[in-house]
């Protein structure tokens, strides 16, 4: 029966090199706990910016947006009474119902307006919102800075602004504008509230107001515009293709086609993100390789008297093996350790965008699946690093290294 690999003797053995050699030791565990340490680091900061942003312009932000095709004659211009209504809308909204990727879906009604402080005046665009169904497409009430949500549409006579819009008009809540229509219908408006969506060129347009207040003065009763969708599965967007092939007079616009800019962002910051970091760990795992090398090099001689007196291959490999275990075991304990610390305090670290990102600290993601990679990956870099030094350690020739000395 071959002797077990696992013993108290070979753990011995495989310690009091580690020992003996404490500074290279030493290093190998610093190149592993500075790889994960990075390699978290990296991963938390990238994947919490993708998540800001996403929850800033994709949650706040329809994933599917159906409004009604122009019909391409070209006809007289009545300046400011026309706007482009859905027609069919009870058809599409039973289409909708029945579609079982929609999670809800919101009339609005969208105008041209220039909205009127007494210190400014800002040409824009009104969204007319019926406030149950807008709740259930945007949670308003977390990103609300002061005042009410859409409850406070109810009263008609008000208007919800974004953060960036009302320190451009100068207004607080309780303050009034007038909103002057392109058909030369103006109502003064309360600010009833006061959002912000994280991101000044959502915060610097949005606005919200009563579609119904908005119908009645565009002399538009139960018209409206755009139907705004969201879904279960927002990358599933078939929905688009089968209601544009369903509805005719209809054009539709998912989340892609809007975002183009920040969809290739997320992209290109994930491959970087994942590739410098994967890249990071795997250095650590070669300059491991190298320590462990010359470490084979350096006891050659204790490896031909192992063997002469009984040692196995497998033995000589367990013995370089579980030091590199240990090395990259103890590496990646501190590394993860390390990372969380870091991220931690960059958490914390106040952040100055200039208003075009509005946010206080970094955007940091705790996520544990990142922690629990990071230390699997640190290690098993490190294992496969001491597995082929161990390999070569198995092979030595005891009669050539004795003869030689």
């Amino acid at each position: 029966m071959p002797k077990p690999v696992l013993n108290t003797t070979n753990l011995f053995i495989a310690f009091q090199y580690l020992l003996t050699r404490k500074k290279q030791s030493i290093l190998a565990t610093l190149g592993v706990m500075l790889g994960v340490t990075t390699f978290i680091v990296m991963v938390n900061f990238m994947t919490g910016v993708n998540d800001f942003l996403d929850d800033a312009v994709f949650n706040g932000s329809p994933d599917i947006i159906v409004s009604a095709k122009p019909d391409g004659k070209k006809k007289k211009q009545n300046f400011g009474t026309a706007i482009h209504a859905l027609s069919k809308v009870e058809e599409i909204d039973h289409f909708l119902e029945n579609d079982q990727n929609v999670r809800s879906f919101a009339h609005q009604i969208i105008s041209p307006a220039i909205l009127i402080s007494t210190t400014a005046q800002l040409p824009g665009s009104i969204n007319g919102v019926f406030p149950l169904e807008e709740r259930k497409m945007v949670d308003l009430d977390r990103r609300l800075l002061s005042g009410k949500g859409f409850k406070s549409l109810s009263q008609g006579h008000t208007i919800l602004l974004g953060v960036s819009l009302a320190k451009r008009l100068e207004v607080v809540v309780g303050d009034e504008v007038n909103m002057l229509l392109s058909n030369g219908k103006n109502m003064k408006l309360e600010v009833s509230g006061i959002f912000s969506f994280g991101i000044t060129t959502i915060d610097n347009v949005r606005t919200y107001v009563s579609a119904k207040t908005l119908q009645k003065l565009m002399h538009q009763e139960n018209k409206i515009t755009n139907i705004h969708v969201k879904l279960k599965n927002r990358d599933d967007v078939a929905l688009k293709t089968v209601l544009s092939e369903n509805f005719k007079a209809i054009t539709t616009q998912d989340w892609k086609d809007s975002n183009k800019t920040i969809v290739i962002g997320n992209k290109v910051r994930d491959i970087l993100t994942w590739s410098v970091s994967f890249a990071l760990l795997l250095v650590a795992g070669f300059g491991i390789y190298n320590i462990l090398n010359i470490t084979v090099i350096q006891k050659r001689k204790d490896i031909a008297v192992l063997k002469t007196i009984g040692y196995a291959a497998r033995d000589i490999v367990f013995i370089f093996l579980i030091q590199s275990i240990i090395i990259g075991l103890l590496g990646a304990v501190f590394g993860t350790s390390l990372g969380y610390l870091i991220s931690y305090i960059i958490s914390t670290t106040p952040l100055d965008t200039s208003d075009f990102i509005i946010v206080e600290t970094y955007p940091i993601n705790f996520k544990l699946s990142y922690y629990i990679l990071g230390f699997l990956f640190g290690v098993i870099t490190t294992v496969l690093a001491g597995y082929f030094p161990s390999k070569k350690a198995s092979r030595v020739d005891p009669v050539t290294i004795i003869r030689g000395i």
